[in-house]
């Protein structure tokens, strides 16, 4: 909607150039006290004038109002661009959050079952003499904590519901039937440097930073023609008179004329006005490079992220491996009664977690590349619909 009303504006703007017409229609009662000797006058008078005005020259006031409607229209489109690129980032992380959320609590669940299992059956050993009270107060412990995680992760899935009905205005369904995306590794730059050129280039807030720059300057433009210099216009007035000024009867009028108008206060308050919006162009120019400053920042800080979530997947990814392994051998070798409960519920343990904590870290490259992209100025729906 602001996109629309900037576009109506920028036409509406062109209409300082067009000749405006003005029609004022009066009629009533008109009485004159005409000196001694002269009969009064009391006549119904009526009177019609249309008024055509052509501005011919401003000092390029009306055409800088016109360029500034049209970066107002440019502002508009970009400011909607960072607007649609920072909400598909939101349902973005939305979607992929209950991915993470679902994940987390299936895995809980299964550390839970398990480790209430194990210690059902050690508990059945002690009852039958054959295992260690010990062993079972410490499975319970450990079950005790699982039942802690798997709350929590019920309480995170919830949190990640309710953001994701923020987005889309809809719960998200069956956890199960949320696919994970495609991601776009193609738009990914090779070099932080060249994530950082295209961020510049292509950011729709820094665009709309630029461009409210680019509005200061036509401010002082037109601050300095409507200032300093007078306006010249061409006037065509038309005026149908009937017994008006005590004039019986019907007469006609028309008037050709060029008018130039230069309203000027003498007590020099246009240099002010002219100083107030170039500080405000300096003003603009100072936000401007801050924009861009910040921009690089949080690019170089997206590619950082990207970084860090790709290796911390791999180590994760890598400790689940070696925790499988770890548990296939403390398994064996509990059956052999060289290990004890706690180390194969440790194990599994572990394994859950681990498993767990790297389908986590690979939600945080997804959101990563997409926080990159949106930084960069490339987040769009094509991007999203891989």
């Amino acid at each position: 909607s602001d996109v629309s009303a900037a576009k109506e504006s920028a036409e509406a703007a062109k209409g300082g150039w067009y000749p405006a017409l003005s029609v004022t229609v009066t009629g009533g009662k008109e009485k004159q006290q005409k000196p001694s000797g002269t009969d009064d006058q009391l006549l119904v008078s009526r009177e019609a004038d249309f008024t055509v005005t052509q501005r011919l020259w401003d000092g390029g006031a009306t055409s800088s109002s016109v360029r500034t409607a049209k970066l107002s229209q440019k502002q508009s489109e970009a400011v909607y661009i960072s607007t649609k690129s920072s909400l598909l980032l939101r349902a973005f992380t939305a979607y992929a959050n209950v991915i993470r959320a679902a994940e987390g609590l299936d895995y809980a669940k299964r550390s839970e079952a398990n480790i209430k299992k194990q210690t059902e059956l050690e508990d059945a050993l002690v009852q039958r003499g054959a295992g260690l009270t010990t062993d079972v107060l410490q499975a319970k412990v450990q079950f005790a904590g699982a039942q802690a995680r798997r709350v929590r992760a019920e309480g995170g899935l919830a949190v990640a519901k309710n953001a994701y009905r923020g987005v889309f205005l809809k719960n998200p369904g069956p956890a199960d039937t949320l696919l994970k995306p495609k991601l776009p590794v193609d738009l990914v730059p090779a070099t932080v440097e060249e994530a950082v050129k295209l961020a510049i280039s292509n950011n729709a807030f820094l665009v709309a930073n630029n461009i409210t720059s680019e509005i200061a300057m036509e401010a002082v433009n037109a601050t300095r023609a409507s200032s300093y210099r007078p306006t010249i216009d061409g006037i065509v007035d038309w005026k149908h008179k009937k017994d008006v000024s005590a004039t019986a009867g019907y007469q006609q009028e028309v008037f050709a004329k060029v008018q130039l108008s230069f309203p000027f206060n003498l007590g020099f308050t246009a240099t002010n006005t002219l100083k107030a919006t170039s500080k405000a162009h300096d003003a603009a120019n100072y936000r401007y490079a801050d924009a861009k400053t910040s921009i690089e920042e949080a690019t170089r800080n997206a590619w950082e992220q990207l970084l860090t979530a790709k290796l911390n997947a791999d180590m994760l990814g890598n400790q689940a491996n070696i925790a499988a392994e770890f548990l296939v051998f403390a398994r064996k070798e509990r059956t052999l009664g060289r290990r004890s409960l706690l180390d194969v519920l440790g194990g599994e343990t572990a394994l859950i977690n681990s498993s767990s904590d790297a389908a986590s870290a690979e939600i945080d490259i997804a959101v990563a590349s997409m926080t990159l992209l949106d930084a960069m100025g490339e987040l769009n729906e094509e991007a999203l619909s891989r």
